[in-house]
C-alpha cells in the first residue's frame, strides 16, 4: 500500500499525468466560450463537413483511408461484430495479412483496445474482449513514428502543419538479476505506468531480462499507453507542407486534424515513403505539449490557440453553407461513443 501512494505522490507531481477530468477544466471553459460565440454548443461539428461531427466521434477509423494512394495506407480489412477469429484469418489470408498485426476499434479513442495480436490465441482473447467492429490492420515495422497536426483555412489553397511530434517506444534492459515487475517499478519513467505494464506482460513479470538485453514495453504510440512523445516541429519546411497538402487534395473538405505516419527515415518522411497508419478529425490533440520540456502554461497556450483555429474555419464554413448539426443528433452520438 505504501508503495502505491508514493507512486500515486511521485506521477501526479508530473502535470502530463494528471487526469483528464481535472487538466481539462480550462480548456472546456474556453470551448464554451467559444461556443457562446459561435451561438450553437455543437460549433465545431462543420470543420470536417464530409467527418461525422467532425471526426470528434462517432467517425470510422476506415471511413476514408480508402481515398488515399495504394502506397500510402497499411492493408486493412473491416470486420464486424460478432465474427470468429477463422473468419477474420481467413479475410488476412485474402488480403496478405500475416502476423503479427494490429487490431482496433473503428470508433476507437485515445488508444482504447488497440492491441498487437501475434497469433491464433491472442486474436480469439482479443475477440472475447472487445465487442464491437473493428479493423485488422497490416503491421507497419518501421522505426519511426510521427503525429502531424494540420489546418488549412477554407477558400485558401495551401494549409499549414502547426507541430509533430516523435513517439518513442518505451525499452527495459535487463541486469540478470531483476525481474521484469522490478525492472519497471525501478524506471525513472516506466514505473508511472507500473500497474498497466504489470496487467499487459502478466504472463513474464516475473522473468528474469539476460544483463543487456533491450525489452520493448510497449508497441502502441499513445501517451496513455506508456510512449513518450517529443516535440520534432524543426522538421516542418515548405516541402513537407507540400507533401501534406497535396495529400489531402484526396480529401477536399478536411479542414483540421492529424496524420498519423510511420517512415524508415526522415528522409523517406520528406520523399514521399511513409504510411498513414490513422487520420484523425476534430478529435486530435496537439501532443506535443506532453514532450517533458514543456510546462503546463505551454500547454493550455497550445490547446487554446488549435481550439482558436477550429472556431474560425467553423466560422468560415458556416458561411459556406455547411451547417452545424442539430443538438439533440450531436447529443446521440456522444453519448453512444461514451465522451
Amino acid at each position: 500500500m505504501k508503495k502505491n501512494i508514493t507512486l500515486w505522490i511521485q506521477k501526479y507531481r508530473r502535470w502530463e499525468f494528471w487526469p483528464g477530468y481535472l487538466f481539462d477544466i480550462p480548456v472546456y471553459a474556453y470551448f464554451l466560450y467559444l461556443a457562446i460565440r459561435a451561438k450553437h454548443l455543437g460549433f465545431f461539428s462543420n470543420i470536417n463537413p464530409e467527418m461525422t461531427l467532425s471526426g470528434f466521434a462517432g467517425y470510422g477509423k476506415h471511413e476514408d483511408m480508402d481515398k488515399f494512394d495504394a502506397k500510402l495506407s497499411p492493408i486493412t480489412v473491416f470486420i464486424t461484430q460478432g465474427h470468429d477469429e477463422k473468419h477474420i484469418e481467413h479475410e488476412m489470408k485474402k488480403h496478405g495479412i500475416i502476423y503479427p498485426c494490429i487490431a482496433k476499434p473503428t470508433l476507437g479513442r485515445t488508444g482504447r483496445d488497440v492491441n498487437k495480436i501475434h497469433d491464433t490465441k491472442e486474436l480469439k482473447t482479443y475477440l472475447n474482449h472487445v465487442n464491437e467492429d473493428i479493423l485488422i490492420q497490416e503491421f507497419i515495422d518501421y522505426p519511426l513514428e510521427f503525429w502531424i497536426f494540420y489546418y488549412r483555412m477554407p477558400g485558401e489553397e495551401k494549409g499549414h502543419i502547426t507541430w509533430i511530434v516523435e513517439k518513442k517506444f518505451m525499452f527495459l534492459r535487463g541486469d540478470g538479476k531483476q525481474t521484469l515487475e522490478e525492472l519497471v517499478y525501478h524506471d525513472p519513467r516506466a514505473k508511472y505506468y507500473y500497474h498497466q505494464l504489470k496487467k499487459e506482460h502478466s504472463n513474464i513479470r516475473t522473468s528474469i531480462l539476460d544483463k543487456w538485453e533491450n525489452f520493448q514495453l510497449n508497441y502502441i504510440g499513445n501517451h496513455c499507453r506508456g510512449s513518450i512523445f517529443y516535440d520534432v516541429s524543426y522538421l516542418i519546411n515548405p516541402q513537407l507542407e507540400n507533401i501534406i497538402d497535396e495529400t489531402t487534395k484526396k480529401m477536399p473538405k478536411f479542414y483540421f486534424g492529424r496524420y498519423d505516419i510511420k517512415a524508415k527515415s526522415i528522409e523517406d518522411l520528406y520523399q514521399w515513403n511513409f504510411k498513414i497508419i490513422e487520420l484523425n478529425g476534430m478529435g486530435s490533440l496537439p501532443t506535443h505539449i506532453y514532450d517533458p520540456k514543456h510546462t503546463v502554461r505551454n500547454a493550455y497556450k497550445t490547446l487554446f490557440y488549435h481550439r482558436k483555429i477550429a472556431y474560425r474555419i467553423s466560422k468560415e464554413n458556416k458561411k459556406r453553407w455547411h451547417k452545424f448539426m442539430p443538438f439533440k443528433e450531436m447529443y446521440k452520438i456522444v453519448k453512444e461513443y461514451g465522451i
